[in-house]
């Protein structure tokens, strides 16, 4: 089967959720809840960190089971109708909940990303609603590429609600309304963007039968048995464990560092976001065609460093033109690294058992959204000024003990670097997939 054609209506609808819901996770995951709650608030990053820990923690925990109740009967839709929903409506009612305490902020917030969490499984497998073969394949990345833009876009649609401008040019009507006036145009946006998939995707059937939650659980440690009949997997998943715990950390708190520590305006932290985005869509791109090639394994090390120097490099560059480039540099790795991953596993493991270990891939990475942030908020309360750490570290440097409350942000980055190295170090170990596959 063929490259279905791009414009057709089920396949352009499909791919449209992921333009909506990239725009809440822009908007509200990396850009502005945070913000809002250490800024605006004068709260502890944990208001923010924990209650994320704890909606990805319970999608890992459910996870296998809505992965298997998705491969059952006729419900997908209903299922991502509904969490789409929730997760709306939450998002819609985070600035309410803001004004009646932290508590209910954080309560709405764990509601809000849980449902959008929960709703990935029944999204993926409306995949082959559209597409089967190699056509699941080419429909999968329009749906990747239009999550960039809709990331991109999603900002750009919500900056004159939070600035009353739209890079630098003021408009009329619009005063600007704070971070917290991103909330409802997100839900708004992700919604509307949402519906043709709910209206134009034709749902196939599924299998036939009801499966039950403990078949759910007793698959997924088989699966995890079966890893190490293959040389290299499990060592594979630990190390992909490290990498995406940077990566996710890193989105979480890209903007509250480019704000505190690097003093950028939201107009300047969306045009840096904005790039760092762009370059990911390049650096998937460039990386892909490399990656046909290259050794799968070196490529991976290869970003795998980009990283590292990367981060260390955002702690020591004050020069603006240079955060810039940082900044286009950890779009491109972001990109890469996703690029990379993906294949380097499908070849570690049999055809016929992609599925399975594309869960626990999935899996890994809902983790990794648990310990990263729990890693960073840990860091920067341990660091913050007053703390014996935060003394102990001012006194090392011979820096003021104020000067801690956006150094301990700097320490943070550098123990994403750390974790990032520690990947590296498991890494080095994993066979590299082609040789294994030419000696077979």
């Amino acid at each position: 089967m063929g490259a279905p054609r791009i414009w057709r209506r089920d396949v352009v609808s499909w791919s449209l959720y992921d333009f909506a819901n990239t725009i809440y996770s822009m908007n509200i995951v990396s850009l502005y809840l945070k913000r809002y709650i250490v800024e605006d608030l004068g709260m502890a990053d944990a208001w923010f960190d924990i209650p994320f820990a704890i909606s990805m923690a319970l999608s890992a925990i459910l996870a296998p089971a809505l992965g298997l109740l998705s491969d059952y009967g006729t419900r997908k839709k209903l299922f991502l109708f509904l969490f789409t929903l929730t997760c709306c409506l939450a998002t819609g009612l985070l600035q309410p909940a803001g004004a009646v305490g932290l508590l209910a902020l954080a309560a709405i917030f764990i509601i809000a990303n849980f449902a959008y969490e929960a709703g990935q499984p029944f999204y993926n497998a409306l995949l082959y609603s559209v597409a089967e073969g190699r056509s699941a394949r080419y429909v999968s990345g329009i749906g990747v590429a239009l999550g960039y833009v809709g990331s991109v876009l999603g900002m750009i649609l919500v900056m004159p609600f939070v600035d009353g401008s739209l890079f630098f040019v003021d408009l009329p009507g619009m005063d600007g309304w704070g971070k917290t006036a991103a909330f409802v145009p997100t839900a708004a946006l992700f919604l509307l963007f949402a519906i043709p998939t709910f209206l134009f995707v034709r749902e196939r059937t599924g299998l036939p039968g009801r499966p039950t939650l403990r078949e759910a659980y007793v698959r997924v440690g088989r699966d995890v048995a079966d890893a190490r009949k293959y040389p290299g997997v499990v060592r594979f998943l630990v190390a992909n464990l490290f990498f995406q715990d940077t990566v996710n950390t890193v989105i979480l708190n890209i903007g509250i560092y480019c704000s505190l520590v690097l003093g950028f305006s939201n107009e300047k932290i969306n045009l840096f976001l904005i790039i760092s985005t762009l370059t990911a869509v390049a650096g998937s791109w460039v990386i892909g065609k490399i990656a046909q090639r290259w050794s799968l394994k070196k490529l991976m090390t290869a970003i795998a460093w980009g990283w590292i120097i990367a981060l260390l490099a955002i702690l020591v560059v004050r020069v603006e033109w240079g955060i810039w480039i940082i900044g286009s540099a950890v779009g491109i790795f972001l990109g890469g690294l996703w690029t990379v991953s993906r294949p380097m596993l499908a070849e570690l493991v049999p055809d016929e058992e992609l599925g399975k270990f594309f869960g626990l891939f999935g899996f890994v990475g809902r983790a990794s959204a648990i310990i990263g942030p729990l890693i960073w908020t840990g860091t920067v309360a341990l660091f913050a000024p007053g703390t014996p750490m935060g003394n102990g570290l001012a006194g090392l440097l011979g820096i003021p003990e104020a000067a801690m409350a956006t150094t301990r942000y700097q320490v943070a980055v550098g123990v994403l670097a750390v974790i990032m190295a520690i990947g590296l170090l498991i890494f080095r170990n994993v066979p590299d997939p082609g040789r294994l596959r030419h000696a077979s």
